[in-house]
């Protein structure tokens, strides 16, 4: 079968379970981005994490087993033939009947499971959303527990129907083999007989014959019984193995020039970028330079491509058409691993690491372990994360996740501190900040933006801002405003305010909600004054 030479592989080469499932997250962990945002991809790695790498542990010790019980048919077999040659086709008619219905079920079994994948992680993902934490205020304050079970109740019933419907299919087919089983021994039994009528064994091995007949039934059951679920197990450790392969499909890219060290100048050249299954362009023909030491804005309504150019900038994500260099080398030639060593991401919704305080600092260089206590300490003051973690009863080395003992919860601001905090440890030349002050309160802002703008940065740094709140991209040298995948305007706050085009529209829009009586019509409060 497919499967057999990969069940060798599993049961000869000296790999343990732990291996396997570290290579299995390994891929998982490395895929494309674009893999991750594909629902089919996340069927298949869930199924192969539940099904294929449970079964992997489980098929080498049934392996075994199963090889033992070959030799007890092996030595059987081998008294038979010394009785009469014929016993030995005898032995088989009242086993594999019931062999092959144990199997034909498990294919079954497996080819459901494969067909109700995605309405089971549909199922796991509300049994989550009833128990976890994170979601437990708001299910209470909206009384939506009843919302949540009664689809659940309607999922798992769906399932159970499956369930219920393999379990008769099951019985029947088991009951099928059992009863060809039992006429088959029967039909062994009475050739037996004949045989010893005839004269084809001597009576006085008889009681041989038949001791040896039971005793191979036995082992021949024995071997059925585990070779059932040798197989179904390698029905699921094939199909964890062809998910590894097309996670490999699905890698970035390797090898290719290194990043360069000191990043020059990165320049977008009519760049398009389509995610699967969208019709439209997330970005369409954008040209754009960022040049060492400037600080540049993208501003636009959601959805217009502002997260989407900077994930092409880190190199998450290659462009459908156009080109991304850096320092005129197209990024598609560099190495992915060193580019995005060279970009440090704040993101609006960022992880919520299970990590120590420190911890959640320091992985932003790929570590948990170790840390650059300075620097570490100077990107929290920074980000006003050193407040935040002060106040911690461990303060650096607190557990940030109330899921475990002793841990403590922050709020949506003291994240969003400990995040920007997070960027700027990793002190890459590249520093991309996709609304990360929005759940901050002002002061909390405003010393972020005096970390971005007049304050301690690297030198020769790009650093992108993406932001709503147009008052916070004043300092900006340069503005690009996009819509729907483009960019409609570039330039300073002033150049783009004298345009008096779109940018202008919605910084008055802004403004507007600070105004005081006697303000002018331009003019936005100190809230809208603080990055400038």
């Amino acid at each position: 079968m497919a499967f057999s030479g990969q069940c060798d592989l599993l049961t000869d080469a000296p790999v343990s379970s732990a291996a396997l499932e570290s290579e299995f997250y390994d891929l998982a962990a490395r895929v494309r981005l674009e893999a991750v945002e594909d629902p089919d991809w996340h069927d298949t790695v869930h199924r192969a994490s539940d099904k294929g790498l449970y079964y992997a542990r489980q098929i080498v010790g049934n392996v075994v087993a199963l090889a033992a019980a070959a030799l007890d048919i092996i030595g059987t077999a081998s008294v038979l033939t010394v009785l009469h040659p014929l016993l030995i086709l005898m032995l088989p008619l009242s086993v594999l009947p019931v062999g092959a219905a144990a199997v034909r079920a498990a294919r079954d079994r497996f080819h459901s499971h494969m067909r109700w994948n995605a309405m089971q992680r549909r199922l796991r993902v509300f049994t989550w959303l009833l128990l976890d934490q994170d979601s437990a205020a708001e299910l209470r304050s909206t009384a939506s527990q009843g919302a949540l079970l009664s689809e659940y109740r309607r999922i798992a019933e769906r399932i159970a129907a499956e369930e219920t419907r393999l379990g008769v299919s099951a019985a029947r087919i088991n009951l099928a083999g059992r009863a060809v089983g039992g006429l088959g021994a029967g039909l062994t039994y009475a050739a037996l007989c004949l045989m010893l009528l005839d004269g084809w064994i001597p009576l006085a091995v008889g009681a041989g014959a038949v001791l040896a007949l039971q005793t191979g039934r036995t082992s021949l059951t024995t071997f059925v019984n585990l070779a059932h679920p040798v197989f179904e197990n390698a029905l699921w450790v094939s199909d964890l193995l062809t998910v590894q392969s097309h996670c490999r499909t699905r890698l970035p890219r390797t090898g290719g020039l290194p990043a360069p060290e000191a990043v020059k100048e990165i320049r977008l050249d009519e760049v398009t970028f389509s995610y699967p299954g969208k019709d439209a362009p997330a970005l369409d023909g954008v040209t754009l330079t960022l040049k060492a030491g400037e600080t540049v804005a993208f501003v636009g309504v959601n959805g217009s491509g502002k997260s989407t150019c900077s994930k092409l900038i880190a190199g998450l994500d290659d462009p459908t058409a156009g080109t991304v260099s850096w320092n005129g080398a197209d990024a598609q030639h560099l190495d992915p691993v060193s580019l995005q060593r060279r970009v440090s991401m704040v993101l609006q919704q960022p992880a919520h690491f299970p990590f120590t305080a420190l911890a959640n600092i320091t992985v932003s260089r790929g570590s948990i372990t170790d840390a650059d206590p300075e620097a570490a300490h100077r990107a929290a003051t920074a980000s006003g994360a050193d407040q935040v973690i002060a106040a911690l009863p461990d303060a650096w080395t607190t557990l940030l996740s109330k899921r475990f003992r002793g841990g403590q919860q922050l709020s949506a601001g003291q994240w969003a501190k400990i995040t920007v905090a997070r960027g700027l440890y990793k002190q890459a030349p590249v520093l991309l900040l996709d609304e990360p002050p929005a759940s901050m309160d002002p002061r909390a802002e405003h010393a972020v933006y005096q970390a971005v703008f007049p304050g301690p940065r690297l030198p020769g740094q790009i650093t992108v801002l993406i932001s709503h709140r147009l008052a916070s991209v004043r300092g900006c040298d340069t503005i690009h405003v996009f819509d729907s995948g483009r960019i409609r305007e570039s330039g300073t706050h002033q150049e783009l305010m004298d345009l008096d085009a779109s940018y202008a529209a919605m910084f008055r829009l802004q403004a507007s909600g600070y105004r005081t009586a006697g303000s002018g019509p331009d003019a936005p409060s100190d809230r809208a004054r603080l990055p400038g």
